[in-house]
């Protein structure tokens, strides 16, 4: 009994740590969102918005979500960056 307890203790306390980590690794993300989202302009913001309700709008329903992630993963791994270092150059 008392070494089924430890274990689950112990197994508990790895869950906490590796949730700790999540969302270490999660706040560290957020930050760097905030930080690319301040060197898009408004008028990009407006363009992305209204091509994504464009493609809301036109493309089947089957293949709006997987074609709006692909466009946001694009966008967040590609584009954001190239902006932000554009505008640190500036």
């Amino acid at each position: 009994m008392i070494v089924r307890t430890r274990k689950l203790q112990s197994e508990v306390t790895a869950s906490a740590r590796r949730l700790d980590a999540a969302l270490l690794e999660v706040s560290g993300e957020a930050r760097d969102v905030r930080r690319m989202a301040r060197a898009l302009s408004p008028k990009l913001l407006l363009g992305v918005g209204l091509a994504g309700g464009f493609l809301l709008m036109v493309l089947p329903r089957h293949l709006r979500g997987s074609t709006l992630l692909g466009l946001g993963n694009f966008v967040l791994a590609r584009l954001l960056p190239m902006l932000a270092t554009r505008d640190d150059n500036e």
